[in-house]
């Protein structure tokens, strides 16, 4: 479908001068904010001139520090178009990155939401960029005398216009190389020094027209609702994947709202990670706590059958509990969606025995930046639940004696940028790409992922512990526990930090609408033994020096903003150890 289009702008601006497009829309306060075809069209014209009067040309990269949103896309657009690179980068992340990756990627120019948006040390190795350009504010500091908000940005993109540079627009569009970088993408990890990652435009667009295979959709009864951050390659991709077969794409403001916004939009694409889809199965079976009577008795019925029937062979559709339970659930969360993906990890068992019973139709993907980012996905017509589907048509997948998934084709990355010592070693003899996972491909083709090859601890004692199949297993076990950190690594034994859910334990101490003590909470003898019996079932799955012999309990605000979740919404886990060190170290004295 895309395989004759030499780069994204041609891509991106094909699909908004397209007949019957709908736009980009943007959640701004209280309004959806619509960006037309002509008002993305002239942005991006009238900001990649500005861009050539900075500077900006071939080898030279724009940073975005900034949410989702139309201007996100116009930005990364006018970059490529001047021959450029989009860097995405993150506020949170600390100073001394920062620093790193600006320097790293040459960046000459950097696009932030605004002054307030960005920490004070962030703030000052911003202010030392060549320029810094405002997206929704005003510069306050007029002694950086290349500061611009985006309407002067734009008004001096209008200055520079005239015949001469729209043929010269054109040209530069037409010029775009398939081998040119379009995004450098720093990879953050949960621990260790960021990675940047080149994707070239051929990267990118044999991607696209492997996805287009395997999701093909029609544009007339089609919306995305983008709630990831763009950011993250899997949302980037999914935006100009979506816009360009025609949909409209609405920008929500942030993924805590997206409960808000699903019966007010009625999405039918949605893609997500899986602590979206955990905490709209929190609410949906949530809800069954407010009844009371004959209503709560067939609510937790039907949920308890949603948890456990086989999606594969019960059909729960159409079925008295379809009529009275589930289409309330499908409703509830506008009832239109004809595609969900999940992907970065993988979502818990039971969350996905249980939408994909009450008819949403989930599939789950697997994928790495370096990859573009997707190597397979499952998909209408092939999946297998707790598999991440067949690999798409771009790349070749292989699983070597040591059991690790290694990824081969042309939407996968050369190698890392100014890294040549790790290049060497991240490639086989025939060009195959070390994933670092772990997995098997069974008979009929599907890839299932069973744990990572490099995140093993090595306890003090010498042996070898995997955190990742523990801590899902934790969190697998009950609702109460959110998210789970093992720690092993040159430790005597085998410990855990539970982060519970709060709404869920103040309806276990019927505390919904009393006030909530939560360190009064932590000290419940029936929440703590409720939750040792957990932790005892799964150490019965396992080896003895994997066991958990100590845990504690916590509250915590799991976010982005806050450093104790990555882009991708999992646990930080070197975050986490700085801010809960007391915790993890009262559990070995």
């Amino acid at each position: 479908m895309f395989k004759n289009t030499d780069s994204l702008p041609i891509l991106a601006l094909a699909a908004f001068n397209r007949i019957g497009f709908k736009g980009f829309f943007h959640r701004i306060g209280e309004e959806w904010v619509c960006y037309d075809s002509k008002n993305l069209q002239d942005s991006i014209y009238f900001f990649s001139l500005a861009l050539k009067k900075i500077g900006i040309e071939k080898g030279v990269g724009v940073g975005i520090i900034a949410p989702s949103s139309p201007r996100w896309f116009i930005v990364d657009i006018a970059t490529q178009i001047c021959g450029g690179y989009v860097v995405p980068l993150f506020s949170n992340i600390s100073s001394e990155y920062f620093e790193f990756q600006i320097k790293d990627a040459q960046i000459k120019a950097l696009a932030v939401e605004s002054e307030e948006s960005l920490s004070p040390e962030i703030y000052s190795l911003a202010s030392e960029i060549d320029s810094l350009i405002y997206m929704f504010s005003s510069p306050k500091n007029p002694e950086h005398k290349n500061s611009f908000s985006w309407e002067d940005f734009i008004e001096m993109g209008k200055k520079l216009d005239c015949e001469d540079e729209r043929k010269k627009f054109t040209e530069r569009i037409n010029s775009i190389a398939p081998e040119e970088i379009f995004s450098i993408i720093y990879t953050s990890g949960s621990t260790g020094t960021p990675k940047g990652v080149p994707l070239t435009q051929k990267n990118m667009i044999l991607h696209l027209d492997a996805i287009s295979e395997i999701f093909p959709l029609d544009p007339d009864k089609n919306i995305h609702m983008s709630i990831l951050p763009v950011a993250h390659v899997f949302e980037r991709m999914s935006v100009y994947y979506f816009s360009s077969i025609g949909l409209p794409v609405y920008f929500a403001d942030s993924p805590n709202n997206v409960g808000k916004y699903l019966p007010d939009i009625k999405p039918t694409v949605l893609t997500v990670v899986p602590r979206v889809l955990e905490k709209l199965y929190d609410k949906l079976t949530g809800a069954v706590r407010q009844k009371h009577g004959p209503v709560k008795w067939l609510m937790k019925y039907a949920i308890n059958k949603a948890k456990n029937a086989d999606p594969s062979k019960v059909s729960l559709r159409g079925t008295i509990w379809d009529k009275l339970v589930y289409s309330k659930m499908r409703d509830a969360l506008g009832g239109n969606f004809s595609l969900i993906v999940s992907g970065s990890s993988a979502l818990n068992i039971s969350v996905n025995r249980f939408l994909r019973n009450i008819g949403l139709p989930i599939f789950e993907g697997y994928g790495m930046t370096e990859c573009s980012p997707v190597i397979s996905a499952e998909n209408p017509g092939n999946a297998k639940m707790g598999s991440v589907g067949k690999p798409i048509s771009c790349v070749k997948v292989k699983i070597s004696r040591e059991g690790e998934i290694l990824v081969k084709g042309e939407s996968v990355f050369d190698g890392y940028f100014n890294r040549q010592d790790l290049n060497s070693e991240i490639f086989t003899e025939d060009g195959f790409f070390h994933t670092g996972d772990k997995g098997r491909i069974d008979e009929d083709g599907y890839i299932w992922i069973t744990g990572r090859l490099k995140e093993m601890f090595k306890t003090s004692t010498g042996k070898y512990v995997s955190p990742i199949p523990i801590e899902q297993a934790l969190c697998q076990s009950t609702s109460l526990i959110e998210a789970a950190q093992v720690f092993a690594e040159g430790r005597k034994f085998t410990s855990a930090l539970l982060f519970l859910n709060v709404d869920i334990i103040k309806s276990r101490l019927k505390k919904r609408n009393k006030e909530f003590d939560a360190e009064k909470s932590l000290k419940s003898s029936r929440i703590n033994n409720f939750l040792q019996k957990n932790v005892d079932a799964v150490n019965r799955h396992l080896s003895e020096w994997e066991k958990i012999k100590k845990w504690k309990a916590v509250f915590a605000t799991l976010s982005t903003e806050n450093g104790l979740l990555t882009p991708t919404m999992k646990l930080r886990r070197s975050e986490v150890e700085k801010t809960f060190e007391s915790e993890i170290n009262g559990m070995y004295e």
